[in-house]
């Protein structure tokens, strides 16, 4: 591996082979002793590094996970020395960091509950309090929708060792998964304390965690990376932006485009693609996405920055091996289509992954369409009239 300039050759070859090492801690005591002295000076970027590294050479994310989780605790000490070590003034950065500050708070008037509800018994009114607290979390996790977003694009780009934002997506699915757990667990009386405890341990764990790995070393590690105008640029209104006007369309006054059929204008493209009732993402032989619509209810979130990024690290962790395997079949033309059902909130939703050749029978790419399908599935007989209702 090339060894970024973010770390000393030394550095790296001592602690290295310890961060490994740290999936079976009750062998590495020889590591252990060769780095320890190095712990207090290890820097964000060095850890950076590190973590990279250690995804190149670990392919199971749980033991990642674990041996990420033990390598941070040892560096404690140095990452913690100066709160927040980074430039400050990015507005997108000062508001994740506004959402960290909520989310602390939560955190820190949930753990009293905790302690009530295993001194309590969990009387309703209780459980009633921690959803509340639960709900106001989850609303929380929307930071972590735009850290996917908005902020990873950009890292991927700038930042060469850049795998840490697969580590932290994945917890980011971590999170969602322990809220909804926890929701259903205290709706249901019968859930024992111990569940509960082990749900909410999981949840302070995870989202303080994270808090600290954002502020104490992803942040301070890519600043001097990305160019300070790419880094000011940076909005949450990438993400709530809506649909793309079509009069923003280059050459959509008078120029048309050829498609066989018919020869619509740009603007009338924009207009055709944002009114289907689908989610359509364009994948390029490269496995680079091309386009992507904005329909008025999108299923999946989409910005700007996608487009260039590959498909793979448009998707959670959890399931990029899944996108690789179709995607495979597609360019060795063994399968044609992929097609899913799953349940996104109270939606029910279709994806189908549909392959696309050239004329000469060479892969050209890959179509990704998600449709809500959640009030077809009571759908019977025919409807041949229009029920429009008189204004």
């Amino acid at each position: 591996m090339e060894i970024s300039s973010s770390t000393t050759s030394e550095h790296f070859r001592v602690l290295l082979p310890y961060c490994l090492g740290l999936a079976d801690p009750a062998s590495n005591t020889a590591n252990l002793v060769r780095a320890r002295g190095m712990f207090d000076t290890v820097t964000p970027a060095e850890t950076l590094v590190l973590v990279d590294a250690v995804m190149q050479t670990v392919e199971d994310m749980e033991l990642v996970k674990t041996i990420v989780t033990r390598l941070l605790h040892s560096f404690t000490k140095a990452l913690a020395a100066q709160h927040r070590p980074f430039e400050r003034g990015f507005p997108f950065l000062e508001e994740l960091m506004s959402r960290n500050d909520r989310i602390t708070a939560i955190l820190d008037s949930l753990k009293p509950q905790v302690v009530s509800m295993n001194s309590k018994n969990s009387p309703g009114l209780l459980r009633k309090d921690m959803v509340a607290s639960l709900d106001r979390l989850s609303e929380l996790t929307a930071h972590y929708t735009l850290k996917e977003n908005i902020l990873f694009p950009v890292i991927e780009k700038f930042v060469e060792e850049n795998r840490c934002v697969q580590l932290m997506w994945a917890i980011h699915d971590d999170v969602r998964t322990t809220l909804k757990d926890l929701r259903e667990s205290l709706a249901d009386a019968d859930t024992p304390l111990a569940v509960l405890n082990r749900q909410f341990g999981q949840l302070f764990f995870d989202m303080r965690s994270m808090v600290f790995r954002e502020e104490q070393v992803l942040f301070p590690a890519i600043l001097p990376r990305i160019p300070r105008n790419v880094l000011l640029t940076l909005s949450e209104d990438q993400h709530e932006e809506g649909q793309v006007d079509p009069t923003a369309a280059r050459g959509s006054s008078d120029g048309r485009i050829d498609l066989v059929t018919g020869n619509p204008t740009a603007r009338q493209l924009v207009h055709l693609f944002n009114s289907l009732p689908v989610d359509i993402t364009l994948v390029d032989e490269d496995d680079k996405v091309v386009y992507f619509n904005t329909p008025e209810h999108r299923i999946f979130p989409r910005t700007k920055a996608v487009v260039g990024r590959t498909v793979q690290n448009c998707h959670p962790p959890k399931s990029v091996h899944i996108v690789q395997k179709i995607l495979e079949a597609f360019r060795a033309g063994t399968q044609k289509e992929a097609e899913f059902r799953i349940t996104v909130g109270s939606r029910y939703v279709r994806i189908t992954y549909t392959a696309l050749y050239h004329g000469d029978g060479s892969y050209a790419g890959t179509l990704e369409v998600s449709q809500d399908i959640t009030g077809f599935r009571d759908m019977e007989g025919e409807k041949r009239l229009l029920d429009w209702q008189d204004r």
